[in-house]
């Protein structure tokens, strides 16, 4: 797959977060199958027969969503993916919580998702960032 560019792009802006953090971390995209990237990377890494993905324990988070305190009462973090729609070339976008299946991108104008993506996860926690773009901390 021709991931590495887009991997080495992300890397150098990495929706938002600070160049030292972008620096340490280490990325790699693993598959889902209808996945919540958190999930599919702690998955992976565990997996005893594919010690390649043991590092790759944390989604990269892209961003947050505000507006989901009100409906949720928490805020929902964005976490980066990477999905093939209608083979026209592997996009970046986004899996959220409340739509942990699908990895939304912008495809011919509009918003749509995909099913089969690729999760971006890396050796080391990173916090989501705010609205602004900052990294939250704890």
């Amino acid at each position: 797959m021709k991931l590495n560019t887009l991997t080495n792009l992300l890397s150098m802006s990495v929706l938002s977060l600070s160049l030292a953090d972008v620096a340490r971390a280490d990325m790699k995209w693993v598959e889902s199958l209808r996945g919540y990237c958190p999930t599919v990377c702690q998955e992976k890494a565990a997996d005893k027969y594919n010690k390649e993905n043991a590092a790759y324990k944390f989604a990269v988070p892209g961003g947050i969503n505000p507006r989901a305190t009100k409906a949720r009462g928490s805020e929902s973090v964005y976490y980066i993916c990477a999905t093939d729609i209608g083979f026209a070339g592997w996009r970046i976008g986004y899996n959220i919580d409340y739509q942990r299946d699908r990895c939304y991108t912008g495809f011919r104008g509009g918003e749509t998702w995909g099913e089969v993506y690729l999760c971006l996860c890396t050796d080391k926690e990173m916090p989501p960032v705010d609205r602004a773009g900052y990294i939250k901390r704890k």
